[in-house]
């Protein structure tokens, strides 16, 4: 019983980290800030309570009941704040809230969180292995004792890191596995305590009076109707729908943003959706006798650039959307599908960088919309050396289309510069589109070529085109001044500096 009280201990501590941001995420997100803010705290707490764990095991007579305490109100701790969190979130962030208005709250709002729920109950379970050592040690030695405890809670930590993320997460959803592991720990505390009988009463009173989950209605726009919503290892997705019929994918604290839109129509999607489109009429006319171009999508969501893509181009073509969460791909199918010919378009699951190097050459198009976890760009999507392959993969004259999606709450000149720094470091031109009535800018790269005039890309483009872009031109966009920027690389991941700057709200 004893190791087996370090094991679940130790288990108990990682499902808490791990978990602890998937129930962060649909208020806070679950950003490299919010994860750095909850694995300080859980290490944090860890510290704490192994110390005063350490003093408490030299004043007790009966360490195993003083174990078996802290086990129980870890437990009540955990369940206790796993269903005062979301109230806590929805006091911080109330309902209407734009992403960046909010975006400069979720770093503190994330911490503070992690202090009130998650590092009691881990404090009081780092507390619990100093203790299980002091009364393993009187029949097994100080070091073989403190060895095997040692052991078993990383065992168990074990568990709680793959067993969560690989099993619990995609089957019950990171709140239920948070009330699971309370109950398992109170009942091991009983246990401890020889109070064998109230264990299976504890597990009831846990398991059998969950209410309601309220992050699965978390910060819903105005005028919408939650679909479905389904946890996968990487995140929270929802598929919404709208009077108008048209449908939005979002993840985690989606607010007034969206991954992916869909209409039963198909078409023009709206936003920065078509300057993809834009970007394909920028590209060479089409020969007497075109081969269909070759354009792939990383971070295509359920498909959205593709509807564009087939109402901005009167040429034959085939894509490849490549979709980080199989999850998405999932619910995209079902909920948000492609009006395309039937085999036009392949989505497949995987990373962006990864799956490109097995991509066939050339390729005529690439679009870059990969966001982790929301607004974030993913570190190694933005960096020199990534701009290099795509450029590798590209025919001459090909484009990159990339969209920068900032919060709108800060310095969006710390992440733009160096991204522009970086496509001229390998394309021939770069061009950049300020999306009207968005935050978003458009950067796009051409290798080996110039851009064609905008009112070239305009006449190339159909009678259906969206108005906006007779005003391309006054939407052009490009960096004041570079001096002394460089730009991001495989090697120095300042993105994080950047995308801390925007998340503090610091000005241009």
């Amino acid at each position: 019983m004893i190791l087996l009280a370090a094991f679940l201990a130790g288990c108990g501590t990682l499902a808490v980290e791990v978990l602890g941001v998937h129930r962060l995420a649909p208020w806070f997100g679950a950003s490299t800030l919010v994860w750095t803010n909850q694995i300080g705290v859980i290490l944090f707490a860890m510290a704490v309570g192994a110390g005063l764990g350490g003093s408490l095991s030299r004043r007790v007579s009966q360490p195993l009941v003083s174990a078996g305490r802290l086990l129980l109100a870890a437990g009540v701790l955990l369940a206790i704040g796993t269903w005062l969190l979301p109230e806590f979130a929805r006091w911080l962030l109330p309902s209407g809230l734009r992403l960046q208005d909010a975006a400069s709250v979720f770093l503190g709002g994330s911490l503070a969180a992690g202090l009130l729920f998650f590092a009691p109950p881990v404090l009081l379970l780092a507390m619990v292995a100093p203790l299980l050592v002091h009364a393993r040690a009187e029949e097994r030695g100080a070091g073989r004792a403190a060895g095997e405890i040692s052991a078993a809670g990383t065992a168990g930590s074990l568990l709680g890191v793959f067993g969560t993320s690989f099993i619990a997460l995609p089957t019950l959803g990171a709140r239920t596995t948070l009330f699971l592991m309370a109950a398992v720990l109170a009942c091991a505390g009983l246990l401890l305590l020889r109070r064998k009988g109230w264990a299976p009463l504890a597990a009831s009173v846990f398991l059998l009076n969950l209410p309601a989950d309220p992050s699965v209605q978390a910060h819903l726009p105005p005028g919408s109707r939650l679909l479905v919503s389904q946890e996968s290892a990487l995140q929270q997705v929802r598929i919404l729908s709208f009077d108008d019929r048209s449908r939005w994918l979002q993840v985690n604290e989606g607010m007034d943003s969206y991954q992916s839109v869909w209409a039963s129509q198909g078409g023009w999607a709206g936003g920065y959706y078509d300057w993809f489109g834009w970007a394909a009429a920028s590209l060479d006319p089409p020969s007497s006798n075109p081969v269909p171009l070759q354009i792939w999508s990383l971070g295509a969501g359920t498909g959205t650039a593709f509807t564009v893509l087939a109402a901005a181009l009167d040429r034959p073509w085939n894509g490849v959307g490549v979709e980080l969460d199989p999850v998405v791909l999932a619910l995209g199918a079902q909920w948000m599908p492609l009006s395309l010919p039937p085999g036009q378009v392949r989505m497949i699951a995987g990373d962006a960088r990864a799956c490109l190097r097995a991509a066939p050459k050339p390729l005529d198009l690439v679009l870059l919309d990969a966001y982790s976890r929301q607004f974030e760009l993913p570190l190694h999507l933005v960096t020199r050396e990534f701009f290099q392959e795509i450029s590798e993969h590209l025919v001459d004259g090909g484009i990159l289309a990339l969209n920068l999606g900032p919060t709108g709450a800060g310095d969006a000149a710390a992440l733009r510069n160096p991204l522009w720094v970086g496509l001229q470091e390998t394309f021939a031109d770069v061009r950049g589109y300020s999306v009207p009535f968005a935050r978003n800018t458009m950067l796009m790269a051409r290798k080996n070529r110039a851009f064609p005039a905008a009112m070239d890309v305009l006449a190339r483009l159909p009678d259906n085109a969206p108005s906006v872009f007779a005003a391309a031109p006054f939407c052009a966009w490009a960096p004041p001044d570079l001096t002394g920027v460089d730009s991001f690389s495989d090697d120095k991941p300042r993105l994080i500096l950047a995308h801390l700057r925007e998340w503090r709200g610091g000005g241009e």
